[in-house]
């Protein structure tokens, strides 16, 4: 059994992790107990989300940014890690208790860093150099949030996205991922090492768990304490 839902739960995963299968599970679950509950995607202060949204139902707009983002990364690459110190504190300013508990998908700002500190060698340790984006990023979560950051292995990844290109559903960062698995570790190993790190998540190794699994890992999850984290 599920305990109730925290305030906020926020899940983070790269590509092909699950991170909309889990909301959903953790939704129907929650909403069955009798509990209301709202999902958003990409922020805290984001707008409700609906229910049918997943990385799987993007137009071709969606893609089509994707494909430029990716095409000028290379030169928007310095510039990343101030604009996601940015993004992630006007996310907090912008954030206003819900009145019901809120299951947060991805974060853009988050996603964008972990980009940008997966392709260097020492990874998330980078942030020591920027203590303006550490704090930024330790400032992002309000009180009461729980983060759950979810773990896949390599063939796992590919697995899945071979699955998206079979059913037309993929989109450009799954193939920026799927191109090469050694970077596409990398930047997982980086994202999990943040989150453990600088959220204070739970890790989910999210390999083809049956439900009752999932559940098993949930309730874990959520059952984790939660510390009022230095600013």
């Amino acid at each position: 059994m599920l305990p109730p839902p925290p305030p906020v739960v926020l899940i983070l995963g790269t590509d092909a992790a699950g991170k909309d299968y889990v909301a959903e599970f953790l939704i129907r679950r929650w909403r069955a107990a009798g509990h209301r509950v709202e999902k958003r995607a990409g922020g805290f202060a984001a707008p409700a989300a609906d229910a049918r949204s997943s990385s799987e139902s993007k137009g071709s707009w969606g893609r089509f940014q994707e494909r430029a983002f990716l095409g000028l990364f290379p030169l928007l690459r310095p510039l990343l890690p101030a604009v996601a110190g940015w993004l992630l504190a006007r996310d907090r300013r912008r954030f206003r208790p819900s009145a019901v508990p809120l299951v947060v998908v991805s974060h853009t700002a988050l996603r964008l860093l972990v980009l940008v500190l997966g392709q260097q060698r020492d990874g998330w340790i980078a942030l020591a150099r920027r203590p303006a984006l550490a704090r930024a990023l330790r400032a992002a979560l309000s009180p009461g949030t729980m983060v759950a950051v979810l773990d896949v292995a390599p063939e796992t990844r590919r697995r899945r996205i071979a699955a998206r290109i079979q059913s037309g559903t993929v989109d450009p960062f799954d193939h920026y991922m799927l191109a090469d698995p050694e970077r596409a570790e990398r930047i997982e190993g980086c994202l999990v090492e943040l989150a453990t790190h600088c959220l204070n998540a739970t890790v989910i190794g999210n390999d083809d768990l049956d439900d009752a699994a999932l559940e098993r890992e949930l309730a874990r999850a959520l059952g984790a304490p939660v510390p009022i984290l230095p600013r």
